[in-house]
């Protein structure tokens, strides 16, 4: 089954991220290569497209009925850029959910430009090619046809440009910090300890009358001396 663009005239891609993309390839791609991949990829040669870690492939059917298989290739980032962007992007939690709904803010790139770091292709050295057809030097037709089923697909999907750079939306979630173990001792009291924080309980029958009287006097001190500790 044939991928066949929305787009029939024109430009293809609306969103900023998907234009991006298309502009960084087509200054790759050169003019002539431009409007042949434009024009196969609007006429459904293009059967399918698979994006992966660092490349995206499909199989494009030549004018001829031969199909070719092209890649068109996006680095994975690298150790220290991975991190520069994850640092950026899991300042921003709700990032995984407006890509997942199609969007890519324009911040982030901006973010991530002091760090000299894209999801984007920087410059068209960045892009790599090649085709089964083997039209040497290249890119050929079927990859620039390639690359414009790519456009549109990212235009709805920017999270595939986290695909090809090896990353996923699980990836932007920082996570979280283990709660520490509880202190098997920390609730424990030294002995005695309960028994200290109570006040003593009030004992009539062993409290000095001398001590009760200076409090309520030696009458009512007598009474209740004489009712706790009863007869003699």
């Amino acid at each position: 089954m044939s991928i066949v663009l929305r787009s029939r005239r024109g430009p293809v891609g609306t969103a900023w991220h998907a234009i991006a993309l298309r502009d960084g390839a087509e200054r790759l791609l050169g003019p002539a290569r431009v409007g042949r991949g434009k024009a196969d990829a609007r006429a459904g040669r293009v059967q399918w497209l698979d994006v992966d870690t660092g490349a995206a492939r499909g199989d494009v059917l030549d004018a001829d009925g031969e199909l070719y298989q092209a890649r068109l290739g996006l680095p994975a980032l690298r150790a220290e850029a991975r991190r520069a962007f994850l640092q950026v992007a899991r300042a921003h939690p709700e990032l995984p959910a407006r890509l997942a709904a199609g969007e890519y803010p324009q911040q982030i790139e901006a973010e991530l430009a002091a760090s000299e770091v894209s999801l984007l292709p920087r410059d068209a050295a960045e892009l790599s090619h090649d085709c089964s057809c083997l039209d040497w030097p290249g890119p050929c037709r079927h990859v620039s046809a390639l690359l414009y089923v790519l456009v549109e697909a990212v235009d709805d999907r920017p999270a595939l440009l986290l695909t090809l750079r090896g990353l996923a939306l699980e990836d932007l979630v920082a996570p979280r910090e283990p709660k520490p173990a509880p202190d098997p001792g920390a609730d424990e009291e030294p002995p005695g300890a309960a028994a200290a924080a109570q006040p003593a309980a009030f004992d009539p029958a062993r409290t000095d009358p001398a001590r009760l009287a200076e409090v309520v006097g030696e009458e009512v001190a007598a009474v209740i001396h004489s009712f706790y500790t009863g007869p003699a």
